[in-house]
């Protein structure tokens, strides 16, 4: 197994619980809901319809098989870069040659690991468990690993951006002892048969979309959602 180089920040975990069917996580006595629970919440109607639209042309039966597959291939791929970075024995899944093919030059270009999904929170009351906090290429980043059929454009996937930007917050603010600066952050897409696509935040970009989270945040505490 190839070697990466490894600095673990401390690894913190919160307990999941389900509020009103939503996912929140446990920490110093609070129930915060996740990054992901308040973005689907809160999920502009344009987002929506496009959705609705694709559910339409493609038919129920057809959109559930698509999504359910698509899931799993997700989870599976995540399981397998999850152990890589770890450095523990892995196998990869039966169906996901293509994913790793497009995901493995990524990781190959990381230099340093501190973090595999370890729980995170903030002040402003949400937590979520970031995919990992790395140097990649000689930038620390926050990194969020996903999957995809098709490539995608950056204006469809505006909300994975504003899931890294909270997820820097968080980060910074959990390890703010150990000198912990984040300014940058990365979705890696992994495709089924063609490299992956990398959509890389800068610190005014990650600004940018910090504050587009915030505004969700507040919306969401403002619909008095659990």
């Amino acid at each position: 197994m190839e070697r990466l180089y490894t600095t673990m920040l401390p690894h913190y975990k919160a307990k999941q619980v389900s509020v009103d069917r939503r996912r929140h996580y446990e920490v110093d006595g609070q129930q915060l809901p996740g990054v992901t629970t308040i973005l689907s919440a809160t999920k502009p109607w344009q987002a929506k319809e496009r959705l609705w639209r694709w559910r339409q042309r493609v038919g129920t039966e057809e959109a559930n098989r698509i999504t359910t597959k698509a899931s799993r291939s997700g989870t599976k791929i995540h399981k397998v870069i999850k152990a890589y970075l770890r450095q523990e024995d892995w196998a990869l899944p039966e169906g996901t040659e293509g994913f790793w093919a497009s995901i493995e030059p990524v990781l190959k270009n990381i230099d340093e690991v501190l973090l595999v999904e370890g729980a995170v929170w903030h002040p402003l009351k949400f937590a979520g468990y970031p995919d990992a906090l790395l140097v990649y290429e000689g930038q620390l980043l926050v990194c969020d690993w996903k999957t995809a059929r098709r490539p995608k454009q950056a204006e469809w996937i505006e909300d994975y951006f504003l899931q890294v930007a909270a997820y820097c917050w968080a980060v910074n603010w959990v390890y703010r002892e150990f000198d912990i600066r984040v300014e940058q952050a990365m979705v890696a897409i992994a495709l089924e048969d063609t490299p992956a696509q990398l959509f890389t935040l800068s610190p005014d970009k990650l600004d940018q979309y910090w504050g587009q989270f915030q505004q969700r945040l507040r919306q969401y505490y403002r619909l008095k959602l659990p």
